[in-house]
C-alpha cells in the first residue's frame, strides 16, 4: 500500500481557465478546504499596473491596478477536504463617469488580458483556535518557480496567466484526446505549452481556445503503480470508504489487477483492460487531480515485490511511462491556466465500450454495481469537466443532486440512492456550445444514442441528440444565410479513415463488435445518412467543419455530401464539409501505428484510394433498386466509386445515376500531410492538432490550417495539411 496521506495543499487543482466571452469569463478550481474563490481580470496594456499584483510590503496588499472584470464565489463541498468552485467574472465599470451608462458591459476582444485569484479560508493552528488567511497566486507559489503558471517573453514580463477573446478575423484551436497517462510516448498535451509559449503577445498567432475532444482520463485502463494511491487518496479526500453494490471486498483489500473479473461479473462492463477499473467517486476525483497536478502524485510506487510475477513486467513499464507523464504536469498545468478550454467526454470517462450496443446499455442498466460506477463517473466528469464549459446548464437543483447525495458519506438508503441514480444516467444535456468566433457546438454522442439491433454498430445522434443539436444550433443564432462555417465537435470522426474503418468492421464481423470498437459513424450507415442529411435540411448547413479525435491517429478529409430530389428528378442542397482529427494525446500502438499508417496508409497510396465516391439509396423509399444487388467490384482511374461498400468504374456510376436517381452522393478525399519523406495519409505517432481557420472580408472561410504536432526528441516535428476554401 502507498504511504498515507498526511498533508494536503490548499489548492488541489487549477486554475483551470474555462468559458470565455465577453460577457463572462469562468475560472475553475478544486481546493482542500472550503473557501471564498475572488477573481480579478486586467488588461495587460494599463500603464505601470500589472507588475504590482499580489506584491506584499509589511503584510499590506499593493495593488494599484484597476480590474475590469471581479467575480466570486464559494467552493461547494464534494468530500470532507474536496472542495470545487468555479468563478462566473463579469466586466464592470472602472470609471464612474463613463459616457454610457447604460451601455452593456463586456470583455475586449483582441487584446491580452490577465487575471489572479484570491482564496479566502480558516487555517487550524492550534486546537480550538482558527486563523483566516488570505492567499493569490504569488502567494500559493504559482507566479515563478517550477509550478510557476506564467510565461515570460525576453522583452516583457508576464507576471500573471493571461489569455485574450479573438474577434473575426482568424479563429486558432489546439485539439486532441485520449490522454492516458500510463500510455506510451511522450505526453503530446504539453506541447501546448510551446505553442503558447512561442506567442504570449502574438495575438494573431497565439491559440485562443483549446478543445479536449474526449478521453480526458482513462476510468477503466489504470495503471497498476497507481491505483492503490487513487484508493486511499480518495478515502481521504472523502473522508470516508465508499462501498460498491454487488462488491462484497473493501476497495482497500482489492489488490493491484484484481478488478477485472470483478467488474465483467458486477458491473457488466467489456472492457478488455480493466484490471485496475476505477470504481468509486474518490477514485475518479483523485485521477482528474493526478492528471493536472503533480502535487496529487503518490511520493512513491508500491514495491515491485509486491507485485505478482506474471504482471511484473508490465508494472515496471508503466512506472516507467508514468514518470514520463509526471515530468511535464507542470508545464499541463500552465496550459490550462492560460488559454479558455471546452471538454467533451468519450467512453474512457466512463468505461471502454460504454452504450456501444443496445446489448451493453440494457445488461450495464440492469446491474446495481455498474449505474453506481456510471454515476460516480458522471458526477466526477461535471465537477471537473461539464461544469466549466457552460455554468448556465446546471441550475442550483441539479449541483445539488449530486452535492446532498455526496453529503451523506455513503448512509443512501435505496431509494435515495436510486432516484440519484437515475437523474444523472438519464441526465443527456452535455452538449453544450463554445463561444468561439465564430461558435463551436460540442456534441455528445454517448448517452444520445440509438439502436436498430442488439449487438450491431449505433446511431451516434438518436432523435433526442438532433432536438440537442437543433436548439445549441438556434442557441447559438446560426443563420442559413451566413457565410460562416458550423463547427462541430464530434468525439468520433464523421468522416473517418475509410481504409481501416473498413478493416475494423470486418474484423468486428469475425468476432465481437466490443473487440474491435465498432461505434464509427459509418458503422451504421442509415445513423451517418441521417445526420448529415439533417445538417443540410433542417440546419441548412452550407460548410461544415467536424472536428474529432478518438481513433488514436490524425488525419485531415475534405468532402462534400449531396441530397437528390427525386420528385423533381434533380439535384439538391449539398455541403462541403472538413474533418480534422487529432489523436492521440499520450498513447502510442506499435501494431495500431504499423497497421494503420505503415500498411493502410501506404497502400491507399498505391491504389490512389484518398479519393472516394459513395452513391447511396434510401432503400426504404425505393423498391425498384437495393444497393446490395451492386455486386460490381472494379476500380479505374485512381478514384474509387461505390454504392454503399460496393466499388464501380466511372462510366458504372454514371450509368446508374442516369437511370436510377440517388438519394445521395458522397465525395472524400483525404489529403496528405507534409512532413514525411514518403507521405502518408495518417500520423499514428501521439499529436496534438492545431487548427486555423481564416475568414475573409465576406465573414466566408478562406483557408483551413490543420497542423499535427508529434515529439521528435527534443524537437517539434509538424505534419500540415491546408484547405483553400472553393
Amino acid at each position: 500500500m502507498t504511504a498515507k496521506i498526511v498533508h494536503l495543499p490548499i489548492l488541489l487543482a487549477g486554475p483551470v481557465l474555462r468559458r470565455a466571452e465577453p460577457e463572462q469569463v469562468c475560472i475553475w478550481v478544486a481546493c482542500s478546504r472550503p473557501v471564498t474563490i475572488k477573481a480579478e481580470i486586467f488588461r495587460f496594456d494599463d500603464e505601470l499596473t500589472i507588475p504590482n499584483i499580489s506584491k506584499k510590503n509589511n503584510n499590506d496588499e499593493i495593488n494599484n491596478t484597476i480590474p475590469i472584470g471581479l467575480g466570486s464565489s464559494e467552493a461547494i463541498q464534494l468530500g470532507e477536504r474536496l472542495y470545487v468552485g468555479l468563478v462566473r467574472v463579469h466586466p464592470i465599470l472602472r470609471n464612474k463617469h463613463t459616457n454610457h451608462p447604460t451601455k452593456k458591459l463586456s470583455f475586449p476582444t483582441d487584446v491580452l488580458l490577465a487575471y489572479d485569484i484570491e482564496l479566502s479560508y480558516y487555517d487550524n493552528i492550534s486546537e480550538g483556535y482558527q486563523i483566516k488567511k488570505i492567499e493569490r497566486l504569488r502567494d500559493l507559489g504559482l507566479l515563478s518557480g517550477e509550478n510557476s503558471l506564467v510565461y515570460n517573453e525576453a522583452d516583457m514580463d508576464k507576471p500573471l496567466p493571461s489569455f485574450f477573446l479573438p474577434g473575426k478575423n482568424t479563429l486558432n484551436i489546439i485539439h486532441g484526446s485520449c490522454r492516458k497517462l500510463h500510455g506510451k510516448g511522450e505526453d503530446c498535451l504539453s506541447i501546448a505549452d510551446k505553442l503558447i509559449a512561442t506567442s504570449v503577445s502574438d495575438l494573431n498567432k497565439r491559440p485562443s481556445a483549446l478543445f479536449l475532444t474526449g478521453d480526458q482520463i482513462y476510468a477503466d485502463d489504470v495503471a497498476g503503480p497507481l491505483i492503490q494511491h487513487l484508493t486511499n487518496y480518495g478515502i481521504h479526500l472523502l473522508g470516508w470508504e465508499e462501498k460498491i453494490q454487488g462488491i462484497s471486498q473493501e476497495l482497500t483489500t482489492i489488490g493491484i489487477g484484481e478488478r477485472q473479473r470483478l467488474v465483467r461479473e458486477h458491473a457488466k462492463f467489456t472492457s478488455e483492460n480493466a484490471s485496475n477499473h476505477l470504481l468509486s467517486f474518490g477514485e475518479f476525483a483523485s485521477m482528474y487531480l493526478l492528471a493536472w497536478n503533480i502535487e496529487n502524485w503518490p511520493s512513491s510506487y508500491p514495491e515491485i515485490g509486491t507485485i505478482p510475477r506474471q504482471m511484473q513486467k508490465v508494472y515496471r513499464k508503466e512506472i516507467e511511462q508514468l514518470e514520463r507523464a509526471r515530468r511535464v504536469i507542470p508545464a499541463i498545468r500552465r496550459v490550462l491556466a492560460n488559454i479558455p478550454t471546452y471538454m467533451i467526454f468519450d467512453d474512457h470517462e466512463i468505461t471502454d465500450d460504454w452504450n456501444i450496443t443496445r446489448e451493453f446499455h440494457e445488461a450495464v442498466c440492469s446491474s446495481n454495481c455498474g449505474k453506481q460506477i456510471m454515476t460516480n463517473g458522471f458526477a466526477a466528469f461535471w465537477a471537473f469537466q461539464a461544469w466549466g464549459n457552460d455554468p448556465s446548464i446546471y441550475n442550483e437543483k441539479f449541483v445539488a443532486k449530486i452535492t446532498d447525495y455526496l453529503a451523506k458519506r455513503g448512509n443512501a438508503n435505496i431509494e435515495e440512492r436510486k432516484e440519484y441514480e437515475n437523474f444523472l444516467l438519464d441526465f443527456h444535456g452535455w452538449s453544450f456550445y463554445a463561444p468561439t468566433n465564430p461558435p463551436t457546438i460540442f456534441l455528445d454522442c454517448r448517452t444520445q444514442r440509438g439502436y436498430d439491433s442488439m449487438n450491431g454498430p449505433p446511431i451516434l445522434l438518436n432523435d433526442e441528440g438532433l432536438s440537442s443539436l437543433l436548439r445549441l444550433v438556434k442557441g447559438i443564432k446560426y443563420d442559413r444565410n451566413k457565410n460562416y462555417p458550423l463547427i462541430i465537435v464530434s468525439p468520433t470522426p464523421v468522416f473517418g479513415f475509410e481504409l481501416a474503418e473498413e478493416l475494423q468492421e470486418y474484423l468486428a464481423s469475425k468476432s465481437s463488435v466490443y473487440k474491435w470498437d465498432l461505434e464509427t459513424w459509418a458503422a451504421n450507415e442509415s445513423g451517418f445518412v441521417r445526420f448529415l442529411t439533417f445538417l443540410i435540411q433542417v440546419v441548412a448547413a452550407q460548410h461544415c467543419i467536424f472536428i474529432s479525435g478518438d481513433v488514436h491517429y490524425g488525419f485531415t478529409v475534405s468532402a462534400s455530401f449531396k441530397l437528390f430530389e427525386k420528385k423533381h428528378g434533380k439535384e439538391g442542397p449539398s455541403m462541403s464539409i472538413t474533418q480534422l482529427t487529432s489523436s492521440a494525446l499520450k498513447t502510442t500502438s506499435f501494431s495500431k501505428g504499423l497497421v494503420v499508417n505503415e500498411i493502410l496508409g501506404r497502400l491507399s497510396q498505391v491504389l490512389s484510394s484518398d479519393k472516394s465516391v459513395r452513391v447511396g439509396w434510401n432503400t426504404s423509399n425505393n423498391t425498384e433498386l437495393s444497393p446490395t444487388s451492386m455486386q460490381i467490384h472494379r476500380q479505374k482511374g485512381g478514384i474509387i466509386y461505390r454504392i454503399i461498400n460496393r466499388i464501380l468504374t466511372r462510366h458504372d456510376l454514371g450509368s446508374i445515376i442516369q437511370n436510377t436517381l440517388p438519394s445521395w452522393i458522397e465525395y472524400r478525399n483525404i489529403l496528405k500531410p507534409s512532413g514525411f519523406h514518403i507521405p502518408s495519409l495518417v500520423i499514428t505517432d501521439n499529436n496534438i492538432g492545431l487548427v486555423e481557420i481564416a475568414f475573409n472580408y465576406n465573414d466566408e472561410v478562406s483557408y483551413i490550417s490543420h497542423q499535427l504536432l508529434v515529439h521528435k526528441g527534443k524537437n517539434l516535428k509538424v505534419h500540415a495539411t491546408k484547405v483553400i476554401a472553393s
